[in-house]
């Protein structure tokens, strides 16, 4: 009989009538190695076929010899993929075979899903390939399975593609050394619990997430690297507990200041003076839904909120000097080289510290101490290394905890990252 079986058009009557009887489509079985016996539909609609191996005998597994003398036969349930929306079930029959040459008898080998096995290894692919990008209780709820089994798949889909990838599933396992690192951490729980991602920013791709941000919890994470004089660089934001973890486990390695949380400190300082001048009573009214002139890029207004904005800065000294200064560093930034960039930071310190509002003469301390970070920059040019990258996976990441209502088991969330679901 072919490998391959009829699948019945679903009807609007119940499915009491001969199944058989009603039109349908070839659909290939996938098991070349067994013959289908019957398929039936039972009145819960769920697809019954009856299928046994074409194998007339099997290797004994106590001599290794083949056997031909089957000793009995039983049906075995075993849960398979879905097909034209309807479950399906397939009935196995495993036979038993009398070793003629040690005398014994033994079970035929189950191909189909493994021993004690009452899923086949399709359906345990398509169960851990949904749990790699959604929650495991709704891959369970809809597939009509534990949690516990669902987990399982996840676990064994994810070794499987990591170990394809040459990637290490172990959490303690030695990481590969790439020249360019990102690091950085996101919340699990606003403020309660944070995890750290380590990136390879030249492959684009994750290496390690793991608990914690602090440096006693980032230094065993930069320790796994399996040649740590390799790294070139390492970009991060400006946190010290990771700065004092790369000049401890990566002496080699320099430290690159993410541009873009270098112009965020600055435009948070601006977002001080906006605030101060928009409580004040001139600003109450003239600033209202005008924060954003001063926030965005200059490039990114219209002509007619450019004007807008200018008319406004005459009012406002102050936001005015601080979108000036603003605006100044972003320039910055689009310098020929390092002794260009040094001579130019230095001049718009002295200006910021000359006519800056009193909130930018405040945030100018990162700058004093993240001086050799933040220049660091134009050393790689023209790379330009940044956590963008880092910056990406991050968001993704959170976004699948906000569809998982959050993740209580880092594992999980760590495979899913791991696997670039979070991408």
């Amino acid at each position: 009989m072919s490998p391959q079986h009829t699948i019945p058009a679903p009807k609007q009557a119940p499915p009491s009538a001969p199944a058989m009887s009603e039109p349908g489509i070839l659909v290939p079985l996938g098991l070349p190695g067994f013959h289908i016996l019957s398929q039936t539909i039972t009145e819960e609609g769920e697809l019954e076929v009856t299928i046994i191996s074409r194998a007339d005998r099997a290797a004994c597994p106590h001599c290794g010899r083949l056997s031909p003398k089957q000793h009995d036969r039983r049906l075995r349930r075993k849960r398979d993929v879905p097909l034209g929306g309807r479950p399906v079930c397939l009935l196995l029959v495993k036979r038993r075979f009398w070793c003629l040459a040690c005398r014994r008898s033994f079970t035929e080998t189950d191909t189909v899903c493994g021993w004690r096995r009452r899923t086949t290894l399709r359906l345990r692919e398509v169960i851990g390939t949904q749990a790699c990008s959604r929650p495991l209780t709704h891959v369970a709820a809809e597939l009509d399975v534990g949690p516990r089994l669902v987990q399982t798949c996840l676990e064994t889909v994810a070794h499987a593609r990591l170990t394809r990838q040459g990637r290490p599933l172990d959490a303690q396992a030695p990481l590969p050394t790439p020249r360019f690192l990102g690091i950085d951490d996101f919340a699990r729980r606003k403020g309660q619990r944070y995890a750290t991602i380590l990136c390879d920013l030249e492959a684009r791709r994750v290496l390690e997430v793991v608990i914690g941000r602090s440096q006693i919890q980032v230094c065993p994470l930069l320790e796994r690297l399996d040649a740590p004089e390799r790294v070139e660089a390492v970009s991060m934001d400006m946190s010290g507990s990771f700065r004092e973890a790369v000049h401890l486990c990566l002496p080699c390695a320099r430290i690159v200041a993410d541009h873009f949380h270098v112009i965020q400190h600055v435009g948070k300082a601006l977002a001080q003076v906006l605030g101060r001048c928009a409580r004040s009573q001139e600003g109450r009214a003239a600033l209202k839904g005008q924060r954003h002139l001063f926030l965005r890029a200059a490039e990114a207004l219209e002509p007619e909120e450019a004007e807008q904005r200018v008319q406004l800065a005459e009012r406002f000294p102050d936001l005015a000097a601080a979108w000036k200064h603003k605006e100044a560093l972003r320039r910055w930034y689009e310098s020929p080289g390092l002794a260009a960039a040094s001579a130019g930071l230095d001049a718009w310190i002295a200006s910021v510290q000359r006519d800056g509002p009193v909130e930018l003469v405040q945030a100018l301390s990162a700058f004093h101490a993240w001086r050799e970070e933040i220049l660091n920059f134009f050393v790689f040019l023209p790379t330009r290394i940044s956590n963008g990258f880092v910056e990406g996976k991050n968001n993704r990441t959170k976004a699948l905890m906000r569809q998982a209502y959050g993740f209580r088991n880092l594992q999980h969330l760590r495979l899913r990252v791991l696997l670039e679901v979070a991408s």
